[in-house]
């Protein structure tokens, strides 16, 4: 506790010094700022954030009324936008729900409409007497069958992307929770891996939405081709997991496959040649090419709670190392005694040490992805001390 006290002295002294006003909310909002890196449950995207944040204001040393308002704002964006990017997700899939169902409802009126016109017509027939419960039977076992299609559509559609077609957030969030349950009760190993599609929204704003769409849909074709590669196609589940993100969880013998099919996947998309074609289906452009990064993660027998979250997390570090580093890349998080990150490679084993990660394949600390200005400036100084 002395310690404790001391090194918060040390960071008033440090505060007057820089000059930080004696103001209570700067203050107490610079320490709170400074502590967020310790907090489990923020992500490591948000801490780096958080950090860049706090290193902008001693930069700027603007302490006015306005800068403070401003970095709470952005502090308050920084936690929200997580939540918001689900949120978003969701009312996607709902809207999507409410169409079809409207649809549904639609057809379904014009079918008991018919229903009653028969049955209507068939009471009426004085000349067929026989025959009418018959009749009767199958025009009602017709609109039940019609009506059990339709909860099975419904079924379908509560758990389906409505752009993509495959599974959606609701429907991987039920996998998860039944993988980790086997992970835990048969010890059924699992992995998971998140993707998500490079400069997406640059491609959007360059192409419009609709080829963008188109981009969505291609990219979830190519990822349920490379689950269908495994042994046991129901032990898998690919999903969209909001905007242009993807997951794909293996439960069972094959998950060690998942980083060599990512890997397989990824290098599919990059080849993908996208066409545009007008309204009368002309080519208008062609030989474009996007590029995915993903982050491959294991569950971990030493995990004691928060399994999913935990899962996810590390997945999500191993694609933020992807995207640290080059993006297009196929990053596995490893959990060793000093947790660290490798570039998935088919063709060569890849090169086991401590560094940044390369598209030669390598491996880095969890911890020390630097941004690539950051990494330049490490080199620098490792040059001049050397």
């Amino acid at each position: 506790m002395v310690e404790s006290i001391d090194q918060y002295r040390q960071l008033l002294q440090l505060f007057d010094k820089v000059g930080v006003p004696r103001d209570t909310r700067w203050r107490s909002l610079l320490l709170f700022l400074r502590e967020i890196k310790d907090y489990p449950h923020i992500s490591d995207v948000q801490k780096i954030t958080v950090q860049n944040l706090l290193t902008a204001i001693f930069a700027s040393r603007d302490y006015s009324e306005e800068s403070l308002h401003q970095i709470l704002a952005a502090y308050q964006e920084c936690m929200v936008a997580p939540y918001r990017k689900k949120i978003e997700s969701i009312l996607q899939e709902l809207a999507g729900m409410v169409r079809e169902f409207q649809n549904l409802l639609s057809t379904r009126s014009g079918d008991l409409n018919a229903l009653e016109e028969t049955a209507v017509g068939i009471v009426e027939d004085i000349f067929s007497t026989a025959d009418k419960p018959h009749r009767l039977r199958e025009s009602f076992a017709r609109v039940k069958k019609l009506l059990a299609d339709d909860i099975h559509s419904l079924e379908n559609m509560a758990a389906s992307d409505p752009l993509t077609g495959i599974a959606n957030r609701r429907a991987f969030d039920e996998f998860m929770e039944k993988a980790v349950q086997a992970w835990r009760e048969k010890r059924r190993p699992m992995r998971l891996a998140i993707f998500d599609i490079d400069f997406f929204k640059r491609f959007n704003d360059e192409h419009g939405h609709r080829i963008g769409d188109q981009v969505l849909v291609v990219v979830a074709k190519l990822l349920s081709k490379g689950a269908r590669t495994l042994v046991r196609p129901d032990d898998a589940l690919v999903a969209r997991y909001g905007g242009e993100e993807f997951v794909m969880v293996v439960s069972g013998d094959e998950a060690s496959r998942l980083p060599e099919i990512v890997e397989q996947i990824r290098q599919s998309v990059k080849q993908f040649n996208f066409l545009i074609r007008d309204a009368d289906g002309n080519v208008v452009e062609s030989g474009l090419h996007i590029s995915v990064s993903a982050g491959i993660a294991a569950a971990d027998p030493e995990w004691h709670g928060a399994w999913q979250e935990n899962i996810t997390d590390c997945a999500d570090k191993a694609l933020y190392y992807a995207k640290s580093n080059g993006r297009d890349l196929a990053v596995e998080y490893l959990h060793d005694e000093e947790p660290t990150c490798r570039v998935v490679k088919l063709s060569a084993p890849v090169r086991n040490f401590t560094a940044n990660v390369t598209k030669d394949g390598a491996c880095i600390p969890a911890g020390d992805c630097l941004p690539p200005r950051a990494r330049q400036r490490e080199r620098r100084r490792a040059a001049q001390s050397s």
